[in-house]
């Protein structure tokens, strides 16, 4: 085993563009959120997430210290501020602990698509901060995409066969504006008992156009359903109206805007470590 090397140095989070933007606009971006919620300020978990990441990997801001008994060395080694938003190191450590639990102890070696529910703006809004809405939207997508690959099992003559997924709502956009949408990484197929009793696995084929517009509005009616039933189905007079927080983005109108998207099939480890981003995301600035 080689000696432990003495030049030891934390990283330099401070000498980044977006630490250096965060500090010096911060405040300034706080102040502006006051004024448009009446004084109230950000949420405490807002202010929390960007603090906490500009004392990450400052020693000021605590540190533990490690001290080999046999030679004497030290090392302070400076606290993670350990968020699931805007912090790359910590984020990025995240995605890659998620993305190798998921290959590793979940997903088996199987061809895995990945399939992305988005939704109109003010709906977008509304499950933001409704969780359990959230949720069961996230599970009318999933029913849908998961009975639509049986169905299509059932036609090649499979009737007994079951699929997986691995649902990660993100809630933001590439220029970090509110956008609600799901990633789904499904098992692009059906495993179905043999007759010898064993699970035997039928990859499915790619989903044709006519075939995906069907189940886009078979997703769009199941949620119109599930606003009426929690009494909200007033909102979807609202969807067409024009988006306030995204001036140059163009309004989707109606639930028939919601769109699915079969994306093309990826390697497991890399759509693994992009739903790994998007976990970290979605549960810090959106509680």
């Amino acid at each position: 085993m080689g000696s432990p090397s003495a030049a030891y140095e934390p990283r330099r989070a401070a000498d980044s563009v977006l630490y250096q933007v965060v500090r010096d606009h911060y405040e300034t971006f706080a102040a502006q959120a006051a004024s448009w919620r009446d004084g109230e300020g950000l949420p405490a978990f807002i202010e929390e997430e960007f603090r906490g990441f500009l004392r990450c990997g400052w020693l000021a801001g605590g540190f533990a210290r490690f001290r080999c008994g046999g030679c004497g060395l030290d090392r302070l080694v400076p606290f993670s501020c350990k968020g699931r938003a805007i912090c790359p190191s910590c984020v990025g450590r995240r995605m890659a602990e998620r993305a190798a639990h998921l290959v590793n102890q979940v997903f088996p070696a199987v061809p895995v698509r990945q399939w992305v529910l988005t939704l109109p703006h003010r709906l977008r809004y509304l499950l933001a901060w409704d969780h359990a809405l959230c949720r069961a939207v996230v599970g009318v997508f999933m029913r849908a995409v998961l009975g639509f690959l049986r169905q299509r099992a059932r036609a090649q003559g499979i009737g007994n066969g079951r699929s997986g997924a691995v649902a990660i709502v993100q809630r933001f956009g590439a220029a970090l504006n509110l956008n609600v949408h799901t990633h789904a990484l499904v098992v692009d197929g059906v495993f179905a008992e043999a007759a010898a009793g064993n699970l035997v696995f039928h990859p499915a084929v790619p989903p044709a156009d006519d075939e995906m517009e069907a189940l886009l509005v078979t997703i769009a009616r199941r949620i119109e359903r599930l606003l009426a039933r929690r009494g909200l189905s007033g909102t979807q007079a609202e969807l067409g109206a024009a988006d306030p927080w995204v001036e140059d983005a163009p309004v989707l109108a109606g639930f028939a805007a919601a769109s699915v998207e079969g994306v093309r099939r990826w390697g497991r480890e890399r759509a693994l470590k992009y739903a790994g981003v998007v976990a970290g995301q979605s549960r810090s600035l959106f509680r």
